[in-house]
């Protein structure tokens, strides 16, 4: 069952941001495989090593690999289960909803437009500071005009997390597996998304 930590409560959520990759799609590229045509360690921040490369050629190359690797991820993209009838649920209690990844727009709008998502506001590191930089968090925010105290973000990895506190929102960790050592930094752990589709009217009443 969904896990609420530190003093949460669904009750003061007033919209909810997406992570995409991982999150509402099984979109993420094969990372392994990336970092070892790039040359870089296992764990190593993809876009950190991009933003590194001083030879302009060099990062060329780079930037169109990730590029490669990206597109063909979110060209075989599939939903998450649940995360499409979470989507809805939401909709119908007129949550604002938005999502924003670490992804380029272009892969972002085709794992979109591939699974028909119905989320308009949609901000990707094109459009802001790649997470866990707060910048895009606070723009949903901000156009909603809604404070981030209010906002649940929710995602897949630690970067979610941090962004989320970065910027003063809730989190909320999608875990279907094993729990990850940094489990403990989210406010609220989700094994199952119907299992928080069910909690959300008991934690509304």
């Amino acid at each position: 069952m969904s896990q609420v930590q530190n003093d949460f409560k669904l009750t003061d959520i007033r919209a909810v941001i997406f992570d995409l990759d991982g999150t509402l799609a099984h979109s993420n590229p094969d990372f392994a495989g990336l970092r070892r045509e790039l040359g870089i360690a296992s764990g190593t921040d993809i876009l950190a090593h991009l933003h590194e490369l001083r030879d302009p050629g060099e990062r060329q190359r780079a930037q169109a690999l990730v590029h490669e690797y990206e597109m063909a991820s979110s060209a075989a993209a599939s939903w998450v289960a649940g995360a499409r009838e979470l989507i809805c649920y939401l909709q119908q209690l007129d949550m604002p909803l938005a999502i924003l990844t670490r992804n380029m727009r272009a892969a972002a709008q085709l794992t979109i437009d591939k699974l028909g998502i119905e989320i308009t506001t949609v901000l990707t590191r094109d459009d802001a500071r790649a997470k866990p930089a707060p910048d895009g968090l606070h723009r949903i925010c901000d156009l909603w005009q809604i404070p981030a105290a209010q906002v649940l973000y929710i995602g897949d990895y630690i970067y979610d997390l941090q962004t989320a506190r970065n910027a003063g929102a809730r989190s909320g960790l999608y875990c279907p597996d094993a729990l990850p050592d940094y489990a403990s930094q989210a406010d609220l752990l989700i094994p199952c998304y119907h299992e928080l589709i069910c909690a959300w009217p008991n934690e509304r009443t």
